[in-house]
């Protein structure tokens, strides 16, 4: 078991290396509609991401956490510094894939397919959900970015909700 959480962390590792050399740690700037509000005037005010364990699914032993839930994968984040000081270079983050994209709130963290470069993961916090003519979309923000990212995202690109840091 231990080898293959090893395993998987240094092909996230290594996926995300590759990713960074392709994404910019600075998100190009776009016009915002009116009615949006920018919840990161004050750093104060970055909303707290959703629960999503609940305590007796979380067992702290003297020589292991074991978190009892199905799905999670340990990912390594690359140094594009867009959500520092939360997620840096090196940070292991654990992720549950999205199987609802109804149960997700404004302030989780959130990763996603962007459509300017497929193929391509972002790592980004919900600012704000909405809906259009399209139906469900995702405003998302960069913790450390001065703008939000520039796409509505819909609910076929997104992947994974961050449930954990490890630091």
């Amino acid at each position: 078991m231990l080898v293959r959480i090893v395993l998987a962390v240094l092909i996230a590792f290594s996926l995300g290396m590759l990713v960074s050399m392709f994404v910019s740690a600075e998100t190009p700037v776009v016009e915002q509609a009116q009615e949006t509000i920018s919840i990161f005037s004050n750093p104060e005010d970055v909303p707290s991401p959703s629960d999503t364990l609940s305590d007796d699914q979380i067992h702290v032993m003297s020589d292991r956490v074991e978190i009892d839930i199905a799905g999670v994968i340990p990912v390594v984040f690359t140094d594009t510094n867009s959500m520092d000081p939360v997620i840096d270079f090196g940070t292991t983050a654990l992720e549950l894939t999205i199987t609802d994209p109804n149960e997700l709130q404004v302030g989780d963290i959130v990763s996603y397919v962007t459509p300017r470069a497929p193929g391509t993961t972002v790592v980004h916090r919900i600012v704000e959900i909405g809906e259009d003519e399209e139906g469900l979309y995702f405003i998302f923000k960069g913790d450390n970015n001065p703008t939000t990212d520039p796409d509505r995202i819909r609910a076929d690109q997104l992947q994974r909700k961050v449930i954990g840091l490890l630091y």
